[in-house]
């Protein structure tokens, strides 16, 4: 019995797809760094305020490729009222640096659940994309950082130097 040409082309594409899902290279361990920030506008603590940053990032891309980035922050202050789910939102600035240069911004965070009165506050679902286009070790440090909650916007700057979050082999 001869396979259909349809048939067999389906099977060599789902083939090909799982064959290069599986040779493509593992996501980065994401370790999550402490970077302080000096945080501006209505309701901003004083001080320097301490984010929890995980930037995951592809351990390795081809040269001229884009690297898809995801990052989650969790703020050492606990938040004083209930915040609905989703009620917190934020846009957070990654500086690239080694092989790569310029910035891009992860956008979509927000705070899936809600959170209690005296909780600390992680906010998921950051994303960017970065186009690396010179082979080498490409890193991503957490930057500038904005917050929205309830109507209010607070614009956090970095206070002093912040670690590298992640790095990329570019080949």
């Amino acid at each position: 019995m001869r396979t259909p040409r349809i048939t067999r082309t389906a099977l060599a594409a789902t083939l090909a797809a799982a064959a290069a899902a599986l040779g493509a290279p593992p996501a980065a361990a994401a370790d999550a760094v402490t970077v302080g920030y000096t945080c501006t506008g209505p309701g901003a603590p004083g001080g320097v305020q301490s984010l929890l940053v995980t930037v995951t990032a592809p351990a390795g891309v081809p040269r001229g490729s884009t690297a898809d980035l995801s990052v989650e922050v969790t703020t050492a202050l606990t938040v004083p009222v209930d915040v609905p789910a989703r009620a917190a939102t934020g846009e957070m600035v990654l500086e690239l640096g080694g092989a790569a240069t310029g910035s891009v911004t992860a956008t979509g965070f927000t705070n899936p659940a809600a959170v209690p009165s005296g909780s600390t506050v992680t906010l998921t679902g950051g994303a960017a994309s970065a186009e690396l286009g010179t082979a080498g070790a490409a890193t991503v440090t957490p930057g500038a950082a904005t917050v929205h909650v309830f109507g209010v916007t607070v614009a956090c700057e970095v206070s002093g130097t912040a670690p590298v979050a992640a790095t990329i082999d570019v080949t």
